[in-house]
């Protein structure tokens, strides 16, 4: 049985910039991609975020 525990200091927006940097994909490229909902300020602002809501990452 797998166990999982949330880190208090883990940064998840910029866990996601990590992320995004390792694919070599731009701001502008992942707004795109995502939809019209989507554009770099976006990006941006999610990747500054401590922590990032479960239904936004979805």
């Amino acid at each position: 049985m797998a166990h999982t525990t949330f880190n208090p200091k883990t940064h998840e927006g910029r866990n996601l910039k990590r992320f995004r940097e390792m694919m070599t994909v731009k701001q502008n490229a992942l707004a795109f991609e995502l939809g019209e909902d989507w554009n770099q300020q976006k990006i941006s602002l999610f990747e500054q975020k401590e922590k990032i809501d479960s239904d936004s990452l979805e």
